[in-house]
């Protein structure tokens, strides 16, 4: 009994974790990122399965559910804990891969600009980006990503204003200014490539490299290499579970082949 009121509390300690999460990464970043959603619904849920265990332990009563739905819940958590464990494990793969030195031309996937200015993550991308031209000097940059309606400037214009600010010519960087999600980043951006380009770098922040790279290789059988822009260790988590997400919708609806 009292072991099972300590993992009881701890799962009560976890629900209010994942709302302090998702207050903390609302207002640090901004409420209506993709999906970040989920973890208030998790709040709630473990909150929930709080409040029946614990009635159920005050009270002498059993759980108000026959044995048979626990064991399947109980098993599809496992399974859905150990798929999200080696999807980790290939996202981490991905992000730490190293690309090869004078790349063709790299890519750089846009992201949120606030107003004019680059969101955390498109900051990121343009650091990383630098990183690697600063090094190879013959390699030339293909900046991507269109404007939304809440943006002051295209993503490949803040991208471009961003490596120039840190001393890249404009004559190496490329614009492409349509895009509005990341297979049409890849898809307008190839019939930009300089002629005979094979060897093509992505730059995307850690979390994403895995997704990008899967997504290129889908639409083009170029050679693709992930440039990984480091991001902040409390959004990565919340960017890990986005991207299993997207992953796991991709081989579902086909996206994705292996």
């Amino acid at each position: 009994m009292r072991a099972r009121k300590i993992f009881n509390n701890i799962i009560l300690v976890i629900g209010i974790l994942c709302i302090l999460y998702y207050l903390a990464m609302g207002f640090a970043v901004r409420f209506g990122q993709s999906l970040l959603w989920l973890w208030p619904l998790m709040g709630v849920l473990f909150t929930v399965h709080w409040a029946v265990v614990n009635r159920s332990i005050k009270t002498g009563k059993p759980v108000p559910l026959p044995k048979w739905a626990i064991t399947v819940c109980l098993i599809l958590i496992v399974i859905a804990l150990l798929l999200f464990a080696v999807v980790q494990g290939f996202i981490a793969s991905a992000a730490s891969g190293k690309p090869p030195a004078d790349l063709d031309c790299i890519i750089v996937l846009g992201a949120k600009v606030n107003g004019t200015q680059p969101s955390g993550a498109l900051s990121q991308r343009i650091h990383a980006a630098y990183g690697y031209l600063s090094e190879n000097p013959d390699t030339v940059c293909i900046a991507t990503g269109g404007q939304g309606e809440d943006e002051g400037i295209s993503e490949a214009e803040c991208i471009r204003r961003g490596l120039t600010a840190l001393g890249i010519p404009d004559s190496r960087i490329i614009l492409e200014e349509a895009a509005t999600d990341t297979a049409s980043n890849f898809t307008n951006s190839f019939s930009l490539l300089p002629d005979g380009a094979s060897d093509i770098g992505v730059v995307t922040n850690d979390f994403h490299v895995l997704r990008a790279l899967w997504t290129a290789r889908e639409l083009s059988d170029l050679n693709f290499y992930g440039i990984s822009a480091r991001s902040t260790p409390w959004g990565y988590v919340h960017y890990c579970l986005r991207e299993f997400c997207a992953l796991a919708v991709g081989v579902i609806t086909g996206e994705f082949h292996f």
